[in-house]
């Protein structure tokens, strides 16, 4: 019998190319998002540091200049924050985009496991078939000599 082969394995290769691409930028985009966490989190212990040492600060210059740098931190952290919103929309959009490569390449690797499996048993059929007609023709051959 002839060997196995799948006729959209073609395709297969390009779902499967496809979904790589898409866990790819779904992965990156997580690290944009744990980026800005990060980023944040650094802007959240400065102002904690920042506001202990404003305690220290009896100079008004100082205090200003504390009071301007604190002010930054906050307006960073607002940045921040509208970019992680963005950066989770985006992760959202990757996700579902993933989701959707992976469903493709599924539902061909099923089709392909089907047609596998159909080939296997005629194979195994034929083979079977094969075998009875050696054991009965060789029987046929003895009996009729």
């Amino acid at each position: 019998m002839k060997r196995f082969s799948f006729n959209l394995e073609k395709l297969l290769q390009l779902r499967g190319f496809e979904e790589k691409n898409a866990k790819t930028e779904l992965a990156a985009a997580i690290s944009a998002a744990e980026r800005i966490k990060l980023d944040l989190r650094n802007t959240a212990a400065e102002r904690v540091r920042v506001n202990k040492t404003r305690n220290d600060t009896v100079d008004i210059r100082s205090l200003m200049t504390v009071e301007n740098y604190v002010n930054r931190l906050d307006l960073r952290k607002e940045e921040l924050l509208e970019q992680l919103a963005a950066a989770e929309l985006t992760i959202e959009e990757k996700r579902k985009s993933f989701t959707a490569a992976m469903q493709k390449r599924s539902v061909l690797d099923k089709l392909k496991e089907k047609q596998f499996a159909q080939w296997r048993k005629e194979s195994m059929s034929a083979e079977e078939n094969a075998l009875e007609d050696a054991v009965y023709g060789a029987k046929y051959t003895k009996e009729n000599l």
